[in-house]
């Protein structure tokens, strides 16, 4: 193509034709700027297709993350409204005539649901890598990229509350450690070889009687109805992040 355009260049000025010469330059700067600009267009579009597909992936695999982390969330949710609940009955108990109480029911209530502490472990691989790879600007949907901002912050810096709960159990143990072998499940003492307590009804009679133990019983199911709470936060932001990347992919 070049040796034709120098041909033409050529004759035209054998011809001494020097407007049509100059037009012809002009037309051929024209057709290599055209060819230039297709280049950087057809370059662009490459680029853009390879981001987009590049953003889809990493939105799949949020939604994967993401998806694993509702479940995981509402398990917890589900067993911290559990422990709360049996805290509650056991609160009642210890505030009224607790002889009246199933002595069975306060066994579990204070083996089970006075001693536990849920929270999530929430799967954050992806968004990770995608922070520590300097990739987040792939990422278009800018509320999509708040959302996880805000998720990665307050799973971050959420949960504050675990050193005072976990000093509240550790002073639960501490006091309910006499009465053990009497409040323990029975799976538990025919593993341990523990024999079975013949004076039951007076070791809880004298743990339920604890003013300590039931404050500290108050002050940690306070903090988890708070946790609870702040869960069902987080919650929220797993749900908004899961439907923005599933609208993200479908467009």
């Amino acid at each position: 193509m070049s040796k034709i355009f120098r041909k033409v260049r050529q004759s035209l000025l054998k011809e001494n034709k020097f407007s049509q010469y100059f037009l012809y330059a002009i037309g051929e700067i024209v057709l290599v700027v055209i060819g230039i600009l297709l280049a950087l267009q057809i370059n662009t579009w490459n680029e853009n297709k390879e981001r987009k597909n590049e953003e889809e992936k990493l939105l799949s695999a949020l939604i994967e993350d993401f998806n694993e982390n509702k479940k995981r969330i509402a398990e917890a949710i589900r067993k911290e409204e559990d422990m709360i609940n049996m805290s509650r009955s056991l609160i009642g108990a210890m505030q009224s005539d607790f002889n009246e109480v199933d002595s069975d029911s306060i066994r579990f209530w204070v083996a089970s649901g006075a001693k536990s502490w849920w929270r999530a472990e929430f799967v954050t691989g992806t968004y990770d890598a995608i922070v520590n790879s300097g990739k987040i600007e792939i990422i278009e949907n800018d509320e999509l990229k708040r959302l996880l901002s805000q998720f990665t912050a307050d799973i971050d810096s959420g949960f504050e509350d675990h050193d005072e709960s976990m000093s509240y159990l550790i002073e639960m143990n501490k006091i309910s450690a006499e009465v053990a072998p009497a409040i323990i499940h029975d799976t538990q003492r025919e593993q341990l070889g523990i024999l079975a307590n013949e004076d039951f009804d007076s070791s809880i009679e004298k743990l339920l009687n604890n003013d300590a133990y039931l404050g500290l019983l108050i002050s940690k199911t306070w903090l988890e109805r708070t946790r609870i709470g702040y869960q069902q936060k987080v919650q929220g932001y797993i749900d908004q992040i899961i439907r923005i990347c599933q609208s993200e992919l479908t467009e």
